[in-house]
């Protein structure tokens, strides 16, 4: 049952974003053409944060708790996804990234009692839970990417870039 909801997840993940005919690959593409905007540099990693909560906020209408609450989650599913060395690399990048970890809820399956979902179908339930479509994954996903190149961490921008390709 556990494969079953898992698979259902990542195909309803997939269609959502066929239908609007965008992909992890176009979120990729995107970040190339974007201009980069550069977060404010400062000695308080709290500041930095903001920063990227405050660009995930102005640039898709989502609140502090949604932009927190989604990036905590990209970095749960990168450090369920990525080798230990990678994922250190990419927290490192994201200031209080820690605490952002805290703040991305429980991947529950729909069924509730079945337990967690792995993987992409446990990021796309993080995302529902906090009020966003699975579809929001692949506008993230650049912004932070934007963020990462902003700040000059091109190691974890290139570890982030793969793992959603």
């Amino acid at each position: 049952m556990r494969k079953t909801g898992l698979f259902v997840a990542v195909a309803l993940f997939f269609c959502v974003s066929s239908v609007y005919g965008f992909g992890f690959g176009d979120a990729m593409n995107a970040v190339s053409s974007m201009q980069v905007q550069q977060p404010q540099t400062t000695q308080h990693s709290q500041t930095q944060t903001s920063d990227l909560s405050g660009m995930l906020m102005q640039q898709l209408g989502v609140t502090q708790k949604q932009a927190d609450g989604g990036v905590g989650s990209i970095l749960s599913y990168a450090k369920d996804s990525l080798p230990s060395n990678d994922y250190k690399t990419l927290s490192g990048a994201i200031p209080n990234s820690n605490s952002l970890l805290s703040m991305a809820p429980s991947a529950m399956s729909s069924m509730g009692a079945m337990g967690s979902l792995g993987g992409m179908g446990a990021l796309a339930s993080q995302f529902s839970s906090l009020g966003l479509s699975s579809s929001m994954i692949t506008q993230f996903v650049p912004i932070i990417l934007n963020y990462l190149k902003g700040s000059g961490s091109t190691d974890a921008m290139s570890i982030l870039s793969g793992l959603f390709n």
